[in-house]
């Protein structure tokens, strides 16, 4: 549907729809608009109710791109905003109920879509994981499928349920849903020890802390998504970057199908969602578990 002003999707009115965004891809603003647009329904579980952090590029990637957490201004019909308690108060975060909210945060120049691991209903209680498996300098692509399984294989013992994905750029995301039970001290707490676990495990591949200048060839575990107010990409979020990179849902059996942590893009996605029960699969963090962790070899 169109208007004089420009096309309309999921009745939300598109301004400068010819825009180019993607530069050498060509890609255009309507490109990122219908991306949104096609892949909301299988998005939705996964952002929705949720606090968003932003990552917008008005005039494309080659523009200014800034992050966004807090709403200002006028606030669409299709947006909702949730108050959150920060240390110099409370501030207003957006939060998307349907396709069409997520195609308004397209229309405002929204590339990146990175929410909480937490819901609006409940901010002190997180319902996942992630573990971002961040290459260093000369990693090629099959140490990091190897350590998504090695991730996979802690969490397997544990008695929880790992899910993995791409990021769009370079590495890998495992996913462990939870239910809403645990704080976020115990939550960051139990991330940050399987991190440890793994870099001692093997301290010639993993590492556990963020210091880049112990990366060089090894895979940093990245637990620190798993504190309050952190984010990680959301499932279909593509990424502000040269190859238009989409973060997807895979199952592990595709895992080893899969090239690189961009082998998806805008255009070029996968039919169907392979995150089907993730939810479902939500565990708690009892304390049977915290044992477990502290048993392994």
């Amino acid at each position: 549907m169109s208007t004089r002003k420009g096309p309309v999707v999921a009745g939300v009115a598109i301004s400068n729809p010819d825009r180019v965004v993607y530069p050498e891809l060509g890609l255009t603003k309507l490109d990122l608009v219908n991306h949104y647009a096609s892949v909301g329904k299988r998005m939705l579980p996964y952002v929705r109710n949720r606090p968003l952090s932003l990552l917008r590029c008005p005039d494309g990637i080659a523009g200014s791109c800034f992050f966004q957490k807090h709403w200002q201004g006028r606030l669409p019909d299709t947006l909702d905003t949730v108050p959150v308690r920060e240390k110099d108060g409370t501030s207003p975060y957006v939060v998307v109920r349907n396709v069409a909210g997520l195609v308004t945060l397209a229309q405002w120049g929204t590339f990146e879509i990175h929410p909480w691991p937490a819901q609006a209903d409940r901010l002190d209680r997180p319902d996942r994981i992630t573990f971002d498996l961040d290459p260093g300098p000369g990693l090629a692509w099959r140490d990091v499928v190897r350590a998504a399984r090695d991730v996979r294989a802690v969490i397997d013992k544990l008695g929880l349920v790992p899910w993995v994905k791409t990021t769009g750029g370079k590495g890998l995301h495992v996913v462990v849903p939870i239910a809403r039970h645990s704080d976020w001290d115990v939550v960051s707490t139990f991330a940050r020890a399987i991190a440890e676990y793994l870099a001692a495990s093997d301290p010639d591949r993993y590492v556990s802390v963020a210091d880049k200048s112990r990366r060089k060839g090894r895979i940093f575990v990245d637990w620190l998504r798993n504190t309050r107010g952190a984010t990680a990409v959301a499932a279909w979020s593509p990424r502000a970057r040269e190859a238009a990179g989409v973060s997807v849902p895979i199952s592990w059996d595709q895992l080893s199908r899969v090239r690189s942590g961009d082998q998806y893009t805008i255009g070029s996605l996968p039919e169907s969602d392979a995150w089907k029960g993730f939810t479902r699969s939500a565990r708690r963090i009892s304390s049977q578990v915290i044992d477990r962790l502290g048993e392994l070899p």
